[in-house]
């Protein structure tokens, strides 16, 4: 039986459990066998069980075990393997466990922050299709009903209501359909990667998914700088740590002006990888051999401004959709009052 990608929450977990397998001294394979024994919930059963046939069948590491199995995110995956080639798995695994914790949380935030307005917005689109089926028809057949001359003083007004509720309508219904296809997609991984690759270059989505690649990437550079991995197998490695394709082709620029000879903390300026003032600190660094503690507060830079954009969208999303519902409140009553004045008016 096929099981399902890991949420945040769970690949967090279970990177915390196998940190603390391989902290204790105990070789993987047994220490995910005796997670799988001891699981009493049947979802950790099956993870642990999944990723120990893999490595059993196949004589796997646990990088090759997770990639694989496909259950696991591509991110956690490519980190892994990083870890794996750097010697340092298990703080790999920790802060795996740490970057996951801190997504879920993100991600309820970001439900909580959007909730009440979608419900709001599913309730208002149902006021407006009940308004255009079925009272702005019966405000055409009442006022039918009234001497020619009222009758013509509002049928313009009782046309322009029906087609403006139309379209208000028409624009409700769309964005509930848009909201409820790309929570479908996400839910697979290959529409999540496309839909995440369209947001990358979406104007008003672009700087937050450049500022998570970045955070991610810079994470893993600070990781392979400790181990002193050559600036080269740093670049060749991190390549694949990011989806964004801006940020992905920068590190091949960047990889092929070091090749090509250029010094390192050049090519991260040139490339635009990295800005001016963070590849002199590096320069800098190189030559004073606190490398690692340079890329460190790099790092921590990167990850601040991360949550600075996120969290600033995410206070953004409830006013903005409030305000947008309120616009289309005011059009809807619009469409109701506009003809009952116009006729108020025909009468005098």
């Amino acid at each position: 039986m096929a099981v399902k990608i890991l949420t945040d929450e769970e690949t967090a977990f279970f990177s915390e459990q196998l940190a603390m397998i391989i902290e204790a001294g105990i070789p993987l394979a047994d220490g995910i066998e005796i997670l799988a024994g001891d699981a009493g919930d049947k979802r950790f059963k099956e993870i642990a069980e999944t990723v120990l046939s893999r490595m059993k069948d196949d004589d796997a590491t646990l990088f090759d075990a997770m990639d694989k199995s496909g259950i696991f995110p591509g991110y956690a995956v490519k980190m892994v393997r990083i870890g794996s080639v750097t010697g340092r798995i298990e703080d790999t695994l920790n802060g795996l466990a740490e970057y996951y914790s801190k997504r879920a949380e993100l991600k309820q935030t970001i439900r909580s922050s959007v909730s009440h307005p979608l419900i709001l917005l599913a309730m208002m689109t149902v006021v407006v299709i009940v308004l255009v089926i079925r009272v702005l028809p019966m405000f055409r057949d009442i006022f039918s009903q009234f001497d020619d001359t009222a009758a013509a003083a509002v049928e313009d007004s009782v046309s322009f209501a029906y087609n403006m509720g139309t379209a208000v309508m028409v624009i409700l219904i769309a964005i509930l359909v848009m909201i409820l296809a790309a929570a479908l997609l996400m839910r697979f991984p290959a529409s999540r990667k496309k839909l995440l690759r369209l947001l990358s270059n979406f104007v008003l989505t672009r700087g937050i998914s450049e500022a998570m690649a970045m955070a991610d990437v810079t994470a893993a550079m600070s990781m392979m700088a400790e181990c002193g991995i050559s600036p080269e197998q740093s670049l060749e490695l991190v390549r694949d740590i990011t989806e964004n394709k801006n940020v992905k082709e920068r590190i091949k620029n960047c990889e092929s002006m070091v090749l090509n000879g250029e010094y390192f903390a050049d090519a991260l300026k040139n490339s635009e990888l990295l800005p001016g003032i963070y590849a002199h600190s590096l320069k800098v660094a190189y030559r004073s051999g606190s490398i690692d503690q340079a890329w460190r507060k790099i790092s921590s830079r990167f990850g601040q401004e991360c949550d600075r954009r996120i969290y600033g969208a995410v206070s953004f999303i409830e006013p903005a959709i409030i305000a947008v519902l309120a616009v289309m409140i005011g059009s809807v009553l619009l469409t109701v009052m506009l003809p009952l004045t116009n006729i108020m008016s025909g009468i005098g």
